[in-house]
């Protein structure tokens, strides 16, 4: 990894785990028809250019989820160790098998330009390759391993999606706050702001 980059990876992983967020979740889509189902068994799958984050990630939400009474599991060990896309797909499948998840909750954090308008708290519409887990792990994947992915990011925000384990479908998508690195609210707390808002949208008992 080049100086650069290593120091981006560097501040960023500093970012994550000593500081965050302004606080709340938006840009929130879900699934439109019908009342939402519970998820009561779900499988995490962080995705991070670094083992740490990744970890920082899952064990948050794990923690988060089974402080409300909702089993969940990290789907993330075998995926990750696949190297094509096609083997991916395949080690998530046998590992959310195991895992007997109803969802999969899907984390990253995500770059953004740096824009004046704030998005709106509901969205009428996602980007096509979200609606499928494949699609989107993938695409993901391919993004946040690509070098200097995030060299030049003005906002960061914790993007998290929850798929319907045996449809492989979205069903609820929500983007934090851009993370402050000047606050003092940690990863634990914005993840737990995530299940909170997922609990109030009624996808969580």
């Amino acid at each position: 990894m080049r100086p650069a980059c290593s120091a981006v990876a560097l501040g960023l992983l500093t970012l994550l785990l000593t500081a965050c967020s302004t606080g709340g979740v938006n840009s929130i889509w879900t699934e439109p028809g019908g009342a939402p189902s519970h998820y009561r068994e779900l499988a995490v799958i962080g995705i991070a250019n670094k083992a740490s984050v990744q970890r920082a990630y899952e064990d948050n939400f794990i923690g988060a989820l089974k402080a409300i009474g909702v089993n969940a599991s990290s789907g993330q060990a075998v995926a990750s160790a696949a190297a094509t896309e096609r083997k991916r797909d395949k080690a998530i499948r046998k590992a959310l098998e195991r895992s007997g998840a109803d969802g999969i909750l899907v984390t990253h954090l995500i770059a953004e330009p740096d824009r004046d308008a704030e998005p709106p708290t509901r969205a009428t519409a996602i980007p096509e390759a979200y609606r499928r887990l494949g699609l989107y792990y993938n695409q993901v994947y391919r993004d946040v391993m690509t070098p200097g992915y995030y060299a030049d990011y003005r906002k960061l925000r914790l993007e998290t999606n929850l798929y319907d384990a045996k449809r492989e479908t979205l069903v609820w998508s929500g983007r934090s706050q851009p993370l402050d690195p000047d606050s003092e609210r940690t990863i634990g707390q914005i993840i737990a702001d995530v299940v909170a808002q997922l609990r109030l949208d009624g996808y969580l008992p």
